[in-house]
């Protein structure tokens, strides 16, 4: 099988698929990808090379991907070829805001009030009520392609920082108490599973903390589990997903994105579910049975970002977080350290979740002290 991507989640995939018994080549421009540390066979050319893609077809019955970024047009071909789950349907969905809020506003999702602008000088006639984020429709991912407007100032300002061609999406900015994010696997049929939402704290636009089960009420739990089903029927592609939503101060739900892929938010079901996102992702990929993952323990996240990855792997620091009998580390293998980026976890597992959090909190306090 094949893997679009060499990131994290992709080797995570792979991981899961060579526990199967399946082989995994890996097809991502960078020779250091870290999902190649796994890859049986691997590709370095560009997303766009003809001759790579039929190499790439010649070895993998079918594929799957880890970024919403991997060209349209590659799974396209691809599609005409071998199997790929899921398809260019979703994976257009997911590369474009625009398409994105107009699929779920034709399908009566709730999602906050947004206006779609073609250039920088329409930010004036925006007819929402401020605050705003703007956001790039294509290409934006933790933070990156995203202004806040708070006010009539902001908004002459962020028109001289828009660079480039648009459109930009400018949301409302909703008051949440709560991010959540669920991951369905959908077999593109009949059947439809789901893990339970999980709770998510963002740090300066990234994902920092994952705290599984949410702390939310049973209602609100099948509510959120039914809103994400309902999304990835209406897309109906089969693969895995992962629908990320706010929960409001008046228990409103609404959807912010859709992740054609597995998601870092749920990197936790490795180590805390019966079955974990990625194996359902194989599942979905292969025509495998598609069975409802339980819970095994509480569980708590911790991204470990930059050069908080450098702290980590000095001997003092690794062995006073491994003190700690509720910690697991996991090391991506990327060989760049950079601010912002995603290098690692830890994953704290146990039955208290309130200790699992306090925990988390002191490793983000060692891993951060200057």
């Amino acid at each position: 099988m094949g893997m679009l991507g060499g990131g994290q989640i992709g080797g995570f995939f792979a991981e899961a698929a060579l526990r199967f018994g399946y082989k995994v080549s890996v097809w991502d421009p960078s020779p250091n990808a870290p999902a190649k540390r796994f890859a049986s066979v691997a590709f370095d050319t560009p997303f766009d090379d003809p001759d790579t893609l039929k190499e790439f077809a010649d070895v993998s019955d079918c594929a799957s991907l880890e970024w919403e970024n991997i060209p349209v047009a590659l799974t396209d071909g691809l599609a005409k070829l071998i199997r790929v789950r899921p398809g260019s349907k979703s994976l257009g969905l997911a590369q474009d805001r625009t398409k994105e809020k107009q699929f779920l506003t034709y399908n009566r999702i709730p999602v906050t009030k947004y206006a779609v602008i073609e250039s920088p000088s329409e930010l004036g006639g925006v007819q929402i009520e401020l605050p705003w984020i703007v956001k790039t429709a294509t290409l934006g991912y933790d933070g990156h392609g995203q202004w806040k407007i708070s006010n009539s100032q902001d908004i002459a300002r962020i028109e001289n920082v828009l660079k480039g061609d648009g459109p930009w999406v400018v949301e409302k900015v909703v008051p949440y108490k709560i991010e959540l994010s669920v991951v369905v696997g959908y077999d593109g049929r009949t059947k439809l599973v789901n893990f339970p939402p999980t709770e998510n704290i963002h740090e300066n636009g990234i994902l920092r903390i994952s705290i599984s089960p949410a702390r939310i009420s049973a209602e609100i739990e099948r509510k959120a589990q039914e809103l994400a089903q309902e999304v990835v029927k209406n897309i109906g592609d089969p693969g895995v997903f992962c629908v990320e939503m706010f929960l409001l101060e008046n228990e409103e739900l609404l959807v912010n994105e859709i992740a054609p892929r597995p998601h870092n938010s749920g990197h936790h079901t490795i180590d805390s579910f019966t079955v974990s996102q990625y194996e359902l992702q194989i599942r979905a990929l292969v025509g495998l049975p598609l069975v409802t993952p339980l819970q095994i323990t509480p569980s708590v996240l911790l991204n470990v970002l930059g050069e908080e990855y450098t702290k980590l792997t000095d001997s003092y620091t690794t062995n006073r977080i491994l003190e700690n009998q509720t910690t697991r580390i996991y090391s991506y293998g990327k060989p760049d350290v950079r601010p912002g980026r995603k290098m690692g976890h830890l994953l704290f597992s146990g039955p208290s979740q309130e200790d699992l959090l306090s925990d988390a909190l002191e490793a983000h306090k060692i891993l951060t002290k200057v």
